[in-house]
């Protein structure tokens, strides 16, 4: 927008008071505006922030006061808020407050010193912000993470990805593991990591997962740091976006000697397979419940249900249906010396 056109949606709104500004901005009940004289401590609170903290309409409202809401186990975060505020320094932090009607809520406090004429802390103005729904959703996502990190690790040797056209993306991982550095596995160089024995099949299998964006899964031998080779089993499925593009592929190595292969006594049958199964199988396949369901033809829900209680929950045949797209795409559910169910991937070598 030009300097004029500014002008002229400035006097446009010039009938307009900026009262009407704040209501709109504060009839979210999320957000409140406050002002204070830094040197008696004086000030105003909007309606919008009174309602915000739980009080009453004309209640007198010290920002200097203000540590009494928070929370105490974040009033290391607001202690020091007005003694910072009065020495010009503008605050930007995130704490619980605990209102007056005994509700807990997470806030944003934000804060800006305005100078006199000496340039001179004067006057402080802020506003608080209702940020508990970003704040419950980002700590959802940050423990779905941990739990997920922590599944990878206790099955992964690493986890790996790679672009949409098959290029591995650098891992430190890696590099530990192989002692490869980034230059060496540049450019298709990982492959020389790869026993010359199984070089051609992984290529081969790697190209056409890339080429069909069909889950990848092969056993081939590393050679490891230490100059010797082992027996590994490497995995990776496409992160699709919406319409059809293939984003990354996202994967895992790992140990042959990691996946429980104790000899089946006898063939599973379907009271075998628990929630905890059904849930790490999907894991190894990383799979979603959208996938699972795309492949073994039972419902998102039937699935969500038998993960959260087990065969009791739906019929005997989603669960051979899940178990038949589980073994189609390499997992094979034993029973091992001591009785127990076991979840591995099937032998490829």
């Amino acid at each position: 927008m030009s300097s004029e056109q500014f002008e002229a949606a400035v006097r446009k709104m010039s009938g307009i008071s900026s009262a009407h500004f704040l209501k709109l901005v504060e009839d979210r009940g999320t957000i409140g505006f406050w002002s204070s004289d830094i040197t008696t401590g004086h000030g105003s609170a909007t309606l919008g922030l009174l309602r915000l903290l739980g009080l009453d309409h004309g209640t007198q409202f010290r920002i200097a006061d203000f540590t009494r809401f928070i929370h105490p186990d974040d009033r290391g975060y607001g202690d020091d808020i007005w003694t910072t505020i009065r020495q010009g320094i503008p605050v930007n932090r995130n704490f619980r407050i605990i209102r007056s009607d005994r509700t807990v809520r997470w806030v944003e406090f934000k804060s800006e010193v305005v100078l006199d004429g000496q340039q001179k802390p004067s006057k402080a103005i802020g506003l608080i912000i209702d940020v508990t729904d970003q704040q419950e959703g980002r700590h959802a996502l940050e423990d779905a993470l941990d739990r997920y990190r922590a599944l990878v690790g206790s099955l992964a040797t690493m986890e790996w990805r790679s672009t949409a056209d098959g290029q591995p993306i650098f891992s430190h991982a890696w590099a530990a593991l192989t002692g490869q550095n980034e230059t060496d596995a540049a450019n298709h160089g990982w492959i020389q990591a790869i026993h010359p024995d199984d070089r051609e099949q992984v290529s081969r299998k790697w190209q056409a997962s890339v080429a069909t964006l069909a889950p990848y899964a092969v056993n081939h031998r590393i050679l490891l740091s230490n100059g010797h080779y082992e027996w590994f089993h490497a995995r990776a499925v496409p992160v699709i976006k919406r319409g059809g593009r293939s984003h990354e592929w996202l994967g895992i190595i790992m140990r042959q000697v990691d996946l429980k292969r104790d000899a089946p006594i006898a063939p599973p049958t379907m009271s075998m397979l628990t929630p905890i199964q059904v849930r790490a199988a999907r894991a190894m396949l990383q799979w979603t419940l959208d996938e699972l369901s795309q492949v073994s033809g039972v419902s998102v829900s039937s699935i969500r249900r038998i993960e959260g209680e087990g065969e009791r929950a739906t019929r005997p045949a989603s669960l051979q249906a899940i178990r038949a797209a589980f073994e189609e795409y390499g997992i094979e559910f034993a029973i091992n010396a001591a009785g127990a169910v076991t979840v591995a991937f099937l032998s490829q070598k």
